[in-house]
């Protein structure tokens, strides 16, 4: 306390000074309309800039929980449109036309569930690339789920999982084979990679026939682990193939493995029972 009062009687004539200066501005703008208004405006501006900065800051750390949120959502549509799309097809293969086609009662539910999860880890160093994900068994992921991006665009199939976390082998791995088409065609060939570039990957094994333009949507056909037509990417051009029977082209990806955040992993409800079926073949 004797310090500070001490402190006090040495400074007391800056102390005196910056009450006489306070006080003079506090008589300036409080009998002064003009000062006080350039007073207002200033102190308005400061005010609603500092409470924009603070916006900022905290929705920058909310942004992670707002992207899961979307995320969640997005899976949620993603099966509503899968529903529709199967409900539809069901009735274009009908020839009933009765209005209780459309009772939710006389729906099957849907085949596909969609799982978000984020990417923890991506490694693209060679062509053995994977993706590590944030979900795992408990999760209810299993090995040979089917992984796209949150846009849409395929991603890779589940190879591994632990209780927690999963492994994707991506698009872009020399391992990975999907059975793929052009968007206007019924004639599909095979996606796999050439190890070159992890943004263009090769679609073989199609009739020299084939009609295509550069920018043709590449989607997936026939396919144990993917619903058919969902994006692959675009036609990039004639690549080099090893048949003369038969075109390759070289397919630009709709994922961008360099931004990927965030995933959705294919719950395929029929996947057993199809697999299991057609293993009795092998018996």
């Amino acid at each position: 306390m004797r310090n500070l009062f001490n402190f006090i009687i040495r400074n007391s004539h800056w102390l005196v000074a910056m009450l006489l200066v306070a006080f003079s501005f506090y008589l300036v703008f409080t009998h002064n309309s003009y000062q006080r208004s350039v007073y207002l405006s200033s102190a308005n501006s400061v005010v609603g800039w500092l409470y924009t900065a603070s916006n900022n800051v905290t929705s920058f750390f909310h942004l992670k929980k707002n992207n899961l949120q979307l995320l969640e959502r997005n899976a949620e549509l993603e099966k509503e449109l899968y529903s529709l799309k199967a409900r539809i097809d069901g009735l274009a293969l009908t020839d009933s036309v009765e209005v209780n086609a459309f009772v939710t009662d006389s729906i099957e539910p849907g085949q596909f569930d969609f799982i978000p999860a984020e990417v923890v880890n991506l490694s693209f160093s060679g062509v053995n690339n994977f993706i590590t994900i944030s979900k795992g068994a408990e999760n209810g992921i299993k090995p040979d789920m089917g992984v796209i991006s949150q846009h849409g665009g395929v991603v890779g199939v589940v190879w591994n999982v632990s209780q927690r976390r999963s492994v994707v082998i991506p698009v872009i791995n020399t391992k990975f084979r999907l059975s793929a088409k052009l968007k206007n065609s019924e004639n599909y060939g095979s996606i796999s990679w050439d190890g070159k570039n992890i943004r263009q990957v090769q679609l073989q094994e199609l009739p020299k026939h084939e009609v295509f333009h550069e920018g043709d949507t590449v989607l997936t056909s026939f396919s144990r682990i993917f619903p058919r037509n969902l994006i692959i990417g675009f036609v990039g051009g004639r690549g080099e193939s090893k048949d003369d029977n038969f075109n390759t082209f070289n397919i630009q990806l709709a994922t961008d493995f360099y931004t990927l955040q965030y995933v959705l992993v294919i719950d395929d409800k029929r996947y057993e029972e199809q697999k299991a079926l057609e293993e009795t073949l092998q018996q």
